[in-house]
C-alpha cells in the first residue's frame, strides 16, 4: 500500500487549514497535511454489503 501524499514543506496550523480549497479532502495531524482519499460511492458500499452478508452465511 502506498503513503498518503503529504505537505511536508512547512508546519502547517488550522488557520492554514481553513485557507486550502474545499474541494481538496485534507486531514491536519500535528501540523503535517495528509491528502485524504474520497469516500467509497453509495454502490461499492452496496456491494460490498451484499457480498460480506453472502461470506456470512456460507
Amino acid at each position: 500500500m502506498s503513503s498518503p501524499l503529504t505537505k511536508t514543506d512547512k508546519v502547517y496550523t488550522y488557520i492554514d487549514y481553513l485557507s486550502w480549497p474545499n474541494d481538496e479532502r485534507w486531514e491536519l495531524i500535528d501540523g503535517i497535511a495528509y491528502n485524504m482519499t474520497p469516500a467509497p460511492s453509495r454502490i461499492h458500499q452496496k456491494v460490498s454489503a451484499a457480498l460480506l452478508t453472502k461470506f456470512i452465511i456460507i
